[in-house]
């Protein structure tokens, strides 16, 4: 992943203690991702990493925008995310440790860590699963109204109904019908 210089933390000259760092995540992070579902955003990180003699803690705040298609009507919209992420680094550990999700292991003569995965991860992190437009002042959906209705037209009203010609069950499963459990 190319995230540019600019995600990247020079760690070895820091001292021991708290420090603070700020990423704006703009269109450009997200041009460079192929197959993200993400192409625009507007977002900025509070970053707080705690130096310590063999580890590094660092906690994340993230906050803005990202542009996605809408669930229903698939427009895209700005979605407004927001999230606290924790990440341990460890140096100088060996690769046969158990890795963890919110843990990694760095060589010992590491002396930068590139953060451009774990910003989009978390970026990713903050989306909700479900993906609306949000509504206006009155309460009313502000998906696109024709969109809607075109999805409207293909649904059924019956949740048990198949395709196929008969309308009743599937023939493929009619060989699962005659086993019997027990």
């Amino acid at each position: 992943m190319a995230g540019g210089k600019e995600y990247i933390i020079q760690f070895v000259g820091l001292a021991f203690g708290k420090h603070k760092f700020e990423f704006e995540v703009k269109d450009k992070f997200f041009d460079g991702l192929e197959f993200s579902e993400i192409k625009h955003g507007n977002v900025h990180i509070d970053l707080e990493l705690l130096k310590q003699s063999s580890m590094m803690s660092l906690e994340f705040n993230i906050s803005g925008t990202v542009k996605v298609p809408c669930d229903i009507c698939t427009e895209e919209f700005d979605l407004p995310i927001e999230g606290d992420y924790k990440l341990i680094v460890k140096v100088g550990g060996n690769d046969d440790q158990e890795e963890d999700d919110d843990i990694i292991t760095i060589a010992a003569n590491e002396h930068q860590l590139d953060l451009a995965q774990y910003i989009y991860e978390y970026i990713t992190l903050s989306l909700p699963i479900k993906r609306v437009h949000p509504p206006d002042e009155k309460g009313k959906s502000t998906c696109d109204p024709e969109m809607v209705k075109k999805v409207e037209s293909y649904l059924t009203d019956d949740p048990g109904e198949d395709d196929d010609e008969e309308g009743g069950n599937d023939p493929r499963w009619d060989g699962l019908k005659g086993i019997k459990l027990n």
